[in-house]
Order: structure tokens, then C-alpha cells, then sequence
């Protein structure tokens, strides 16, 4: 079990140790570090400023610091370590596993990163072709209701046009009778006065009045009147299933969640 080391100068062991050369994996003073800096090989070096306890680790068991990393037992070792319990496992410098942990896991956010992006511009893209889609179908359903509704509306105009004409032919039918026999009324009427003026007609020439008057009367026929005319309406009550007929049909595909891949490494441990 590696621990954390105190934060001291390894250089000169005896000032405070505030800078962490990142190549070097080592504490510096102020003063190390400036003599660091000037050695040519030593020049591009990389300082962290006030590292963690945690950042520089040293063996647990000999107290070295922890250089390697054991892939097949995932922990940090030292020099002593990798030679006695670890020299037969797949060894790597601490630096580099994790420079490359580092690149890779880098490399995966990466990957997932742009697989969201492409994800959100193609549900931002299918749900404005979606609505465009829903307004055409609003709009096609509303044009056959107005079609059909047209049609419904002159086959009702057609039908109390029927009606009305049936109406106007039978009234003036009807019309005709009654003129008919107002006329024979008035002639009952005429004939009934003259019948009643002829009571103090004598015998001989009344019967010969009421003779003539009888020819008058024969003359006329009386036609027998037409049935009353009548009208109904036998009202139909359509099935859903018809009127569904009218009308096309609104079709929901099932849709298929489609996401773009992308290489997905998976970060081995190291």
C-alpha cells in the first residue's frame, strides 16, 4: 500500500518541497528548482506548483518511491516491489500508463461527446420534419371534412328542394280541387234558392221547373278527390365504420432508435 510522502525538497532535504517537476516526478524548493531549470537537459521541464500529499506516492513497505505500475495487479509499485513480488507481471512506467490512461479516457469523452452532439442536431432536425408533418396531416383532414361536408351540404339542399317542389305540385293539385267544388257550391246554393222561390208556383208549371232545373243539376259531375298527399322522412343512423370510410387513415410508424456510432474505445486499466 503506497503513502503519501512529505512535502520536503528531494534535492537538498531540507527546504520545503512547493514545486513538482512533472518529468522528473520530484519535489523542488524555490532554489532546486531554479538550478533545475538552468541544466540544458533539464530546461522545458514543467513545474506544478503546491502539490498534494496524494500527487507523490512512496511504498508502503520499503518506503521508495512508487515508479511502475502493475497491470496485472492495477496498483503502483516501487523498484523494490517490482522486483520481488512483481517481476513476472506486465510492468509499465507510472508516467507513462498515466499519460496514456489519461489520452484515452480523453479520447473516449471525446468520442462520446460528439456522438451527443450529432444525436442532439438529429433530434432537433427529426422533430422539425416531425411538426411539418403533423401540420400537413391537420391540414389534408381538414380539406376532405370541408370536401365531404360540401357534398352533405347539397345533398341536403337537393333534398328540401325535392320536398319543396312535391310540396308546390301537390298544393296547386289540391288548389285546383278545392276551386271545383266551391264552384258546385255556389250552384247548390243557387239551385237551393231557386227551388224555395218556387213554392207558389203552381203544380203543372213547378214540376216542369223542377224538371229543367234537374237537367241542370245532372250536368254536373262530381270527380272523386285524390288522396291527401303525404310526406315522411326515414332517417338513416350510420355505423362508425362508414363514416371512417369517408376518411383516409392516420398511420404512427413505430419509429427505431438510431444513434450515430462512433469507435467507443473501452480505457483499459492500468
Amino acid at each position: 500500500m503506497a503513502q503519501a510522502a512529505a512535502s520536503t525538497c528531494e534535492i537538498c532535504i531540507g527546504g520545503p518541497g512547493e514545486h513538482y517537476c512533472q518529468q522528473c516526478n520530484q519535489l523542488f524548493c524555490g532554489s532546486c528548482k531554479l538550478s533545475h531549470l538552468r541544466a540544458n537537459i533539464c530546461k522545458n521541464h514543467t513545474f506544478l506548483s503546491g502539490p498534494k500529499k496524494e500527487d507523490t506516492l512512496l511504498c508502503a513497505e520499503h518506503e521508495e518511491r512508487c515508479l511502475s505500475y502493475c497491470h496485472d495487479c492495477d496498483t503502483p509499485v516501487c523498484i523494490v516491489c517490482s522486483v520481488e513480488k512483481h517481476s513476472r507481471h506486465l510492468m509499465k512506467g507510472l508516467a507513462e500508463t498515466t499519460l496514456k490512461f489519461k489520452s484515452e479516457l480523453f479520447e473516449n469523452i471525446e468520442s462520446k461527446a460528439g456522438t451527443t452532439n450529432f444525436n442532439l442536431g438529429k433530434i432537433e432536425k427529426d422533430t422539425k420534419v416531425y411538426r411539418e408533418k403533423v401540420k400537413a396531416v391537420i391540414k389534408t383532414i381538414t380539406e376532405e371534412g370541408k370536401y365531404w361536408k360540401q357534398l352533405i351540404d347539397k345533398k341536403v339542399e337537393a333534398l328540401i328542394k325535392l320536398v319543396q317542389d312535391k310540396e308546390q305540385k301537390e298544393t296547386q293539385n289540391m288548389t285546383a280541387y278545392s276551386e271545383v267544388y266551391k264552384g258546385v257550391a255556389e250552384n247548390c246554393q243557387t239551385w237551393q234558392n231557386n227551388i224555395k222561390k218556387m213554392e207558389t208556383t203552381a203544380d203543372i208549371i213547378l214540376l216542369n221547373k223542377l224538371k229543367q232545373l234537374k237537367t241542370d243539376v245532372d250536368k254536373f259531375v262530381l270527380k272523386q278527390i285524390p288522396d291527401a298527399p303525404s310526406v315522411s322522412y326515414k332517417s338513416k343512423t350510420p355505423a362508425g365504420t362508414e363514416i371512417d370510410n369517408l376518411f383516409g387513415e392516420i398511420q404512427f410508424p413505430i419509429g427505431k432508435a438510431v444513434l450515430k456510432q462512433t469507435d467507443n474505445k473501452q480505457s483499459a486499466k492500468y
